[in-house]
């Protein structure tokens, strides 16, 4: 019989399958094929993976990966929904049809060190003297990997693009630095890298270089009857100066030493404990959830020093702020780091990221889930890197690589070094904001920016060169009197930097912006002119456009005005969005396939990056909160100041469509931001469904046991992340969260749930193309028409056969089924690109109906049924 495995040699399964339920997958498999358009012998050997399960939706999850001669089909993961012994969901069914057909041997013709030493050679990556140093079966191996964690190694089969499958070689490789943990597939026979994905999840905050900080900062309150009380916490041990959970940063509030802050469900033995028995193991920024110490040489070893709390566990380092060295606060910072990381294990534990789901413990203490000799403890590098050279690889940066249950994931976080801003735009609204900057360098001739309260402020002026049409300031102007006593906005190019500023200072200008004619950049302007006695600052061409555009329509006043401090460093150790930002990619990548697959959100629809941004919103939530109130990413370390910080990302998160408008439709991108631009979009989708939550249902600011709206989107969430396909897309996730509120409450929120996402562009028309594909997303605004109960005449949560359209992929023929259902429908086919391509209006439809498409090109389309009641949405492959 099929049992669950693992590739990893030290795991000792802890997650059963019973029987019964392997009995029932096959059931199913077996009645189904037919319609899936798979044979027998594809349906016969599988094996489960993974198990997750939900107290509040009552489902258990089963993840099932399709095998031939007992060799795995990479990312082949089908989620297969089990509630009172029955199937009735599967969410991807990913099963490979005529699988025999279309392999191409079943025998390596590399062995796994040659296969492994190409693969390297691919990557770029000086291949040293591996050895195998386990192996696990013939077709799973451990290899030595110079000191850092072993390479495993597993023989898989990997689809290609033409749907044909290729016997490989699966590694995952650590590389020094822990930039990167590649998992790449190796041909068997040729030795090439079929597929590779990087484990690493390195989120570059760098923010758009234009994107400036908000103008304002909106008035916001609720009266206090709209709260409940919080629950007194338990009395425990140990006490931390950190910035508190439900403050993002130091420029959102000041440090606290919180006394006891670990919940006694959760970490029921302390933060500081392993054995699972009284008394601590450790007096340091370690313990059962996380690991946290400096990594300031960035060898990523486990020598690194621990924050020392002593016998009474008290962690209370000074943290001077960012105008100092960032080693005179390290313990400051590696406490911070321990502490926010506990406060994310300890909240998510209580909407189901437990043992069991496979959530981030060294000791499980008999509760389920996977236990290794190790664990699975976050390892969490404090101030990464930083006595090393500055990269963009160890600055502005914060990454997290997540395993399979098991295995220790690991958080680094690195100091950020971005100025202070100090060019402001007060005028137009459209534009108004604090801009990245760059003062120039002139040796001699550096005036420096007034320092606040002084400022320089003047509507802006253009340079206009006499007798051309340029702006480029190496000839006298032609608009001299206009700019005198003005601020001069002038186009880089053509004549030296100096010459531009004393050719706008002669004309009786007080200072000099230019804009830079290269897109996305910030240099330091140098040269060198002693006349020169005001000051020149450098803007990016996107804000130079973007200024000069709006200067043929309307007055731009601009202000010129640095913050008093000198600024050296800010630490994203003390960024708790930005920890939580990262341990929410632990989350979503554990939840979504399974704790033993850490490979379902490599492809480039996945939201990875707005669950994370989500996580971050929802761990700033307090009381007086409103929804309309923008609401920043990373605004501390990237050196915003409080009052008016909007975060990195393009727009900052917002219920207020005139503050954030973005609509499924902007997810579509060929960026190499694509993963943000992705992100961006779902998170502000989760965002407006929190909040509709705590507008039907309250805000209780106990985070841990409260009923209130925020408690309830917490666990909805993380039901969805579980519900839904390995390689989901928006459609999948939000049909997830839809079917989480159907199996916990009985739809009780459905309209709510449909009207926030139809709202963003996610109506029940839209599709998401090839989940593969972040620019095929066609987005929809059409919600489903009510019931009596605010309900579909056919019910979301269907049974596994009430909606099916088959086989898929298909080569002409096509059947849609729609059990229990009679009457007259409208279908059509639409392409990718939204273009009707097939319709058949009234037809007759009793239970299915089928439907000629074989005049169709290769591709992907989407099968619409519409009739009073019903409006569904199917993707499919016409092959």
């Amino acid at each position: 019989m099929k049992k669950i495995t693992s590739a990893l040699f030290f795991l000792i399964p802890l997650l059963g399958i019973s029987q019964n339920a392997e009995q029932k997958i096959q059931a199913y498999l077996d009645a189904n094929r037919s319609k899936l358009g798979l044979s027998a012998q594809d349906v016969s050997d599988w094996v489960v993976d993974g198990k997750l399960n939900s107290e509040s939706t009552g489902i258990d999850n089963y993840f099932v990966k399709q095998r031939f001669n007992g060799t795995e089909v990479f990312a082949s993961s089908s989620n297969f929904w089990i509630k009172n012994g029955q199937v009735i969901n599967v969410a991807g069914e990913n099963f490979v049809a005529n699988l025999s057909q279309k392999i191409n041997t079943v025998n390596p013709q590399l062995d796994v060190l040659q296969a492994l030493a190409s693969g390297l050679s691919g990557l770029g990556i000086q291949s040293r003297a591996h050895t195998v140093v386990e192996t696990i079966s013939p077709k799973n191996f451990v290899i030595s990997n110079d000191g850092l964690e072993p390479i495993t190694a597993e023989l898989v089969y990997q689809v290609t693009p033409d749907g044909n499958l290729r016997l490989a070689w699966d590694f995952t490789i650590e590389t020094k630095g822990h930039h990167h943990v590649w998992s790449i597939r190796v041909d068997a026979v040729s030795g090439t890298i079929l597929a590779q994905n990087d484990m690493v999840v390195s989120c570059n905050f760098d923010a758009p270089l234009d994107k400036p900080v908000l103008a304002d900062n909106r008035a916001y309150s609720f009266s206090k009857d709209f709260f409940k009380p919080q629950s007194a916490l338990e009395i425990q041990s140990g006490s931390y100066r950190v910035i508190p959970r439900g403050t993002e940063s130091p420029a959102f509030g000041p440090r606290q030493l919180v006394v006891s802050p670990h919940n006694v469900t959760a970490s029921p033995y302390g933060w500081h404990d392993t054995n699972g028995s009284a008394g601590n193991e450790f007096t340091t920024s370690r313990g059962n959830n996380v690991a946290a110490s400096e990594d300031r040489d960035g060898d990523d070893s486990t020598a690194g020093t621990f924050a020392q709390g002593g016998a009474s566990l008290t962690f209370d380092f000074p943290y001077t702020g960012t105008n100092v060295e960032t080693n005179t606060y390290t313990p400051a910072a590696t406490t911070n780091l321990f502490y926010m990381n506990n406060i994310m294990h300890d909240v998510w534990y209580q909407y189901g990221f437990n043992e069991i789901n496979g959530n981030f413990q060294q000791n499980n203490y008999g509760n389920g889930g996977a236990t290794s000799f190790l664990g699975d403890a976050v390892v969490a590098d404090s101030q990464d890197s930083a006595d090393q050279e500055p990269s963009p690889t160890n600055r502005n940066n914060a990454n997290f690589a997540t395993f399979n249950d098991g295995t220790r994931p690991r958080m680094q976080m690195y100091v950020w070094d971005y100025a202070p801003r100090f060019f402001f735009v007060n005028s137009p609204a459209a534009l108004t904001g604090g801009y990245q900057a760059t003062q120039n360098q002139f040796n001699p001739g550096h005036v420096d920016v007034p320092v606040s309260p002084n400022m320089i402020q003047t509507d802006l002026v253009l340079y206009q060169d006499t007798g051309a049409s340029t702006n480029e300031a190496c000839v006298a102007p032609s608009n001299a009197a206009q700019m005198a006593g003005k601020i001069v906005l002038i186009r880089r190019g053509n004549c030296d930097f100096t010459i531009k500023v004393e050719n706008a200072q002669n004309a009786g200008a007080v200072a000099v912006v230019i804009t830079d004619n290269v897109p996305m950049q910030l240099v330091n302007m140098s040269g060198a002119n002693a006349n020169i006695t005001i000051p020149a600052i450098f803007i990016t061409k996107e804000l130079g456009d973007a200024l000069i555009a709006a200067m043929q329509t309307s007055t731009v006043n601009v202000k010129l005005s640095s913050p008093p401090n000198d600024f050296v460093n800010a630490d994203g150790d003390f960024d708790n969005g930005i920890i939580a930002h990262e341990y929410g990619h632990g989350i979503s990548t554990r939840l979504t396939g399974g704790p033993m697959n850490s490979s379902c959100l490599f492809n480039d629809e996945a939201m990875g990056e707005g669950w994370s941004d989500w996580f971050a919103l929802m761990m700033q939530l307090k009381a007086g909160d409103v929804g309309t109130t923008p609401k920043g990413i990373a605004a501390f370390a990237s050196n915003q100041p409080a009052e008016n910080g909007g975060g990195i990302r393009s727009l900052p998160y917002s219920t207020d469509m005139a503050i954030n408008g973005k609509t499924f439709g902007d997810s579509n991108t060929t960026s190499g931001n694509y993963r943000y631009d992705v992100g961006e979009v779902w998170a502000s989708m989760l965002w407006d469904l929190t909040w509709a939550y705590i507008n039907k249902y309250g805000f209780d600011p106990n985070v841990y046991t409260g009923t209130g709206g925020n408690n309830k989107v917490m666990r909805l969430v993380l039901d969805g992340l579980k519900l839904q396909p390995c390689s989901p897309g928006f459609v999948s996730a939000r049909n997830a969260i839809i079917a989480a509120d159907q199996a916990t409450t009985g739809g009780q929120d459905y309209c709510m749930i449909w009207e926030v996402f139809a709202r963003r562009g996610l109506g029940v028309n839209a599709s998401s193309g090839s989940t593969s594909n972040a620019n095929d997303q066609v987005e929809d605004f059409t919600e489903p028409t009510p019931g009596a109960n605010c309900t579909l005449g056919l019910d979301y949560f269907h049974n596994e056969d009430d909606i099916r359209v088959y086989p898929n992929p298909t080569n002409g023929t096509v059947n849609i089924r729609i059990n229990n259902y009679s009457g007259n429908v409208n279908i059509q086919v639409v392409d990718v690109n939204g273009r009707v391509v097939f319709q058949k209006p009234n037809a007759a439809f009793n239970n299915e109906h089928s439907i000629d498409l074989s005049h169709l090109q290769t591709g992907m389309y989407v099968v619409k049924v519409n009739a009073e009641n019903i409006n569904i949405s199917r993707k499919l492959i016409v092959n």
